[in-house]
């Protein structure tokens, strides 16, 4: 079986597939040893699955009741285009039997729709929006791996590391954010996987693809607006170096032109934003955006960076700008600096996070995602470890436990640890 995405073969017997991965699928369980007959992206995935400690027998866990699912459906930038998503799919959905999911980036399904038929398929696994479809949530399936990997991947029957999804194919694909190329979630296409056709990842990876072009559009029309409505203004009196930012750290005007480069890092919670290359800029709110220009004095040296991760689900990074929350894998990065002061390697940091010395790619973008969200200062390089001024409150053991909602292996180890030696104390 070759290693590509692709689950199938161009006209496989899908039940003497099946029977094939159920019998790799038990034998990788009893011995810990993938069959080399396993596609290596799956083999992969079912590791990590294992060091995350996924149960193959449990259904995806619950992570948002249906208020919280609907209010962060409701601020995600892929929200506004269910409906054109449901178009694109309706006449498949109809004719093949099966449903579409969308998560975001956590894995946390947001929304589902396709025939009651199909929606009642999900119900005893859990695929139902506001459960954790990640791969250290329910273990290998398309949603979580195609996060993981960020590339469209299918994931057919036994493949899926949970034993309640071997009666699916399932073929998902990673959309990205068209302004700094974060992954936002992901589209899922799933279905009884008698019905399996190699055409199912092609298809979810061209509407995720259409999903890109819908936001692009709607980046340059609000940038269009953005610099018609204040663009002429910079010419006036003020700071010079001044430019218009759109909210997702686009330039869409400048003064001189180039001064800056496209994608700022923003933070709502700052006045003063520092970029990777060292430039400072201040920032004002306006409308849909930001008016920034160069800050003219330097960083105080005395600015402090604290970061709590304990008694709570997410990080929460306060400086003299303000504070922001941050995401769960975001916030692990940051628990794990924390917990080794003297730096973790890429292969260290993909180890603890993933349980995979392989997933180093994966890390170093999630680095670089993290420094767009705190500040290139927070967390320096080679090795990965955090800057001398930030403080955390892992030591404290006041706080409660360490991101209780984290499945990470080097958090989950931390976390009892910490819990052990604080009831010693």
């Amino acid at each position: 079986m070759s290693s590509s995405r692709l689950a199938l073969g161009a006209d496989p017997d899908h039940a003497r597939l099946a029977g094939l991965l159920r019998r790799a699928h038990t034998i990788a369980l009893d011995t810990g040893v993938p069959p080399q007959a396993v596609r290596q992206i799956v083999s992969d995935s079912w590791r990590r699955s294992v060091a995350a400690g996924v149960d193959p027998e449990n259904p995806a866990p619950r992570m948002l009741d249906a208020r919280r699912t609907a209010e962060r459906l409701a601020i995600h930038p892929v929200g506004a285009h269910l409906s054109r998503i449901s178009g694109l799919l309706s006449e498949a959905l109809v004719e093949s039997g099966y449903f579409v999911a969308f998560s975001d980036a956590d894995g946390v399904l947001l929304w589902t729709d396709g025939p009651s038929r199909a929606l009642r398929s999900a119900v005893q696994p859990r695929f139902l929006p506001g459960f954790l479809c990640s791969e250290d949530g329910v273990g290998t399936n398309a949603i979580g791996t195609a996060l993981v990997l960020g590339r469209p991947v299918q994931i057919f029957s036994a493949e899926h590391f949970n034993r309640l999804l071997h009666g699916w194919t399932c073929a998902a694909a990673p959309v990205h954010d068209p302004d700094t190329g974060e992954v936002l979630g992901a589209i899922d296409l799933s279905g009884d996987f008698r019905t399996a056709h190699v055409h199912g990842l092609p298809l979810v990876t061209a509407v995720a693809a259409a999903v890109e072009a819908w936001l692009a559009a709607e980046r340059r029309h609000a940038a269009e607006l953005l610099a018609r409505r204040f663009g002429d203004g910079l010419n006036s009196q003020g700071p010079s170096f001044r430019a218009v930012v759109s909210a997702s750290g686009r330039v869409v005007h400048a003064d001189p032109p180039k001064w800056l480069e496209s994608p700022v890092w923003t933070d709502r919670g700052a006045n003063v934003w520092p970029q990777r290359d060292g430039l400072r800029i201040e920032a004002e709110s306006i409308a849909d955006g930001y008016l920034v220009w160069r800050a003219d004095e330097e960083r105080p040296r005395g600015d402090q960076v604290s970061v709590a991760v304990t008694g709570r689900p997410r990080a929460v990074v306060t400086r003299s700008g303000g504070r922001a929350e941050l995401n769960l894998r975001h916030s692990e990065i940051l628990a794990l600096l924390a917990l080794h002061p003297t730096g973790l390697t890429v292969r260290d940091l993909a180890l603890e996070l993933y349980g995979s010395a392989e997933a180093g790619a994966t890390v170093r973008a999630e680095i670089t995602r993290l420094r767009r969200r705190v500040g290139p200062d927070v967390v320096l390089s080679r090795p990965y470890r955090l800057h001398r001024r930030v403080g955390t409150d892992i030591r404290e053991g006041t706080g409660g436990p360490l991101l209780p909602e984290s499945r990470a292996p080097g958090i989950v180890e931390a976390r009892c640890s910490l819990d052990a030696a604080f009831q010693l104390d």
